[in-house]
């Protein structure tokens, strides 16, 4: 089998929204967060918005000031991505645990979703899954 990197990334994205739906939050961390990392630089190479450039972009000025500029970013993918990074990877002996709901997977799915709609502009079915699932969890951005 052979395919595309943006047809990897759109399938595991897909698959992602699915298990999210589906209540299988971790798993739907794990590969949404795949999905966004293979999607930003696709994205980056066709000179189109990369959402985790946006967000921290749009953050930089919420990160104390003391924190030198350069460093400013690195501080907000760290936050960004702690909880996918923890699913991922078990290279701190004190990190035993993962804590995470259904937050992190969306956070991780909404990221992803706006590069695969501007790489590959099939995804109209899934926005119309979420969406629903949003508006039947009213409280999900409180």
């Amino acid at each position: 089998m052979e395919m595309t990197k943006l047809e990897v990334a759109t399938h595991q994205l897909v698959v992602a929204i699915q298990l999210f739906l589906d209540g299988d939050y971790l798993s739907a961390l794990t590969l949404a967060g795949a999905a966004e990392e293979i999607l930003g630089k696709l994205s980056k190479r066709a000179d189109l918005p990369v959402a985790v450039e946006e967000i921290t972009k749009y953050h930089e000025d919420d990160v104390d000031k003391a924190v030198p500029e350069q460093q400013r970013k690195s501080v907000l993918l760290g936050i960004l991505n702690r909880t996918r990074n923890q699913a991922k990877h078990a290279n701190d002996p004190q990190e035993t645990h993962v804590v995470f709901d259904y937050t992190e997977p969306l956070q991780m799915i909404m990221r992803a979703f706006p590069m695969a709609q501007n790489l590959n502009g099939a995804m109209l079915e899934y926005k119309i899954k979420l969406d629903a699932w949003i508006d039947a969890h009213p409280d999900v951005f409180d």
